[in-house]
């Protein structure tokens, strides 16, 4: 029998024990502010965190160099999570406070920065899966988790590209989001009309 209070509170507990190496790579990505399909560093420091972490990693697919697969595990259910960490052209900008509207303040001037929180979204997605990969791994059940490295979002680029190679079949799960003062579930189906 499967409590759910308690898988949650073991998903908290283990990201609560485990933030500090992805604040500081969420931090890094915010740096390095990467256009689409220029996002080498920021897809290299994504891929080195999940093989350290016992992932199998295929960079460079569907003819893009930023782009990857990571796997771990194996069977259904197959649950993916899809990572993005591009930025976007003239955003550079300091870091400030969340309860602050900063003024703006380029790291460099005309410099490309995350005006979406794609550095927090890439890094939160692979903790997360990192997070679902551990609490199988406590259960002993069955399952592949996977994550996307979706490059070139903000131009649309990257998902279909992967899509047209086949990489998203087989999934019976996409875990997504995207910074935003609320959350949904757009794919349940409660949701629909």
């Amino acid at each position: 029998m499967v409590d759910v209070r308690q898988d949650k509170e073991f998903v908290w507990a283990w990201i609560d024990n485990h933030h500090e190496p992805f604040y500081t790579c969420a931090d890094t990505l915010w740096r390095y502010a990467e256009l689409g399909c220029e996002e080498f560093l920021s897809s290299k420091l994504l891929i080195r965190m999940l093989e350290e972490n016992g992932f199998d990693v295929r960079a460079g697919v569907a003819l893009m160099p930023t782009a990857f697969v990571a796997q771990w595990g194996e069977g259904h259910p197959v649950i993916a999570f899809n990572c993005e960490y591009d930025s976007l052209p003239g955003l550079s900008q300091k870091a400030g406070k969340l309860d602050e509207r900063p003024a703006e303040a380029p790291l460099i001037e005309g410099a490309p920065g995350h005006g979406c929180g794609h550095n927090v979204l890439g890094t939160g997605l692979v903790m997360s899966a990192l997070a679902v990969k551990t609490w199988l791994e406590k259960n002993t059940i069955a399952g592949t988790v996977k994550v996307f490295g979706t490059p070139a979002e903000e131009i649309c680029v990257g998902k279909p590209f992967m899509a047209r190679e086949g990489l998203f079949e087989g999934v019976d799960a996409v875990l997504d989001w995207h910074p935003w003062p609320c959350g949904c579930l757009l794919g349940h189906p409660a949701l629909r009309p």
